[in-house]
């Protein structure tokens, strides 16, 4: 699966993403001919470096749109904008709060060769839209969301591709936008540790030579497929929703074996770990079409 070929960790600012208001430096002596302005930054985190573009001004705070509150606030030509780059937290790449029980339908767009995600929203105050961008990448989601009046949001739209389109990665990938991005993000940490988990566990139950200690390993194997399931069922859509039902089922798999060798029931343990491997070959055919 290319997508999740090795461990990479996701760079997400979970206490707000770090601000960086670097200005063309100015010197002593004659003025010098004007030239382009250097871009100012206003996303500077992990692998994601995003100039400002002309008239934005970064604020050196967290953003005040509802939903967007961990973000890099900036100032727009518009009204307020918010930077952001984070671990994917629901299946629309939006951040959980923003997403809520459904968000409205996404409209794809093309960014400097870049598939993008806007979503429409609701603004802060009455009269007042957001456009949100969602580019999902192979350390976090980078966002950039630009509030406005209603009168004004075509232009704020525009502004908001502009400072998506002048986005530098360094270290990481665009990814394409599809239902399942989400959770595929999220594999790229969670199948590893499940996988470091699987291996000890395993070997502690091929060791076991007790009932008690057999039903104890199984357990432990029930409970890191049950908390993997967990963490990618809110990211969960498209294909990703495959995964998470195969990762429920082999930790209920594990319950019975669990179950089984605490009864001495070899019958219902052999028929538990025909279920596990059989699902096994289904989780691996679910992760090779993500």
């Amino acid at each position: 699966m290319q997508l999740l070929r090795g461990a990479v960790t996701v760079a997400a600012a979970a206490a707000g993403v770090g601000l960086g208001a670097t200005l063309a430096g100015g010197g002593g002596g004659p003025p010098e001919p004007a030239s382009p302005a250097v871009p100012r930054t206003g996303l500077a985190s992990g692998p994601a470096t995003l100039p400002l573009p002309p008239g934005w001004t970064a604020l050196g705070h967290h953003a005040s749109l509802p939903g967007f509150e961990e973000a890099t606030a900036v100032r727009g030509n518009h009204g307020p904008v918010a930077l952001d780059i984070r671990a994917p937290e629901h299946g629309s790449l939006l951040p959980a709060a923003v997403a809520g029980d459904g968000p409205p339908r996404a409209d794809l767009r093309l960014i400097e060769g870049h598939a993008v995600w806007r979503y429409d929203l609701a603004g802060p105050d009455p009269g007042t839209s957001v456009a949100a961008l969602v580019l999902p990448t192979t350390r976090g989601v980078v966002t950039v969301a630009c509030a406005a009046r209603d009168a004004e949001m075509d232009a704020a739209a525009a502004d908001c591709e502009q400072a998506m389109g002048s986005l530098r990665l360094n270290g990481a990938a665009a990814l394409d936008v599809r239902p399942s991005t989400a959770a595929a993000i999220a594999l790229r940490d969670t199948m590893p540790a499940l996988n470091r988990r699987r291996r000890v566990e395993r070997s502690r139950l091929a060791a076991a030579r007790t009932p008690a200690a057999r039903s104890a390993a199984a357990l432990r194997l029930a409970e890191s497929h049950a908390a993997a399931a967990a963490r990618l069922r809110p990211l969960a859509a498209g294909a990703g929703r495959r995964v998470v039902t195969v990762l429920a089922t082999l930790a209920r798999d594990h319950r019975a074996l669990a179950a089984a060798s605490r009864r001495r029931d070899a019958r219902a343990a052999q028929a538990a770990g025909a279920a596990i491997r059989r699902d096994e070959q289904r989780l691996e055919r679910a992760l090779a079409v993500l």
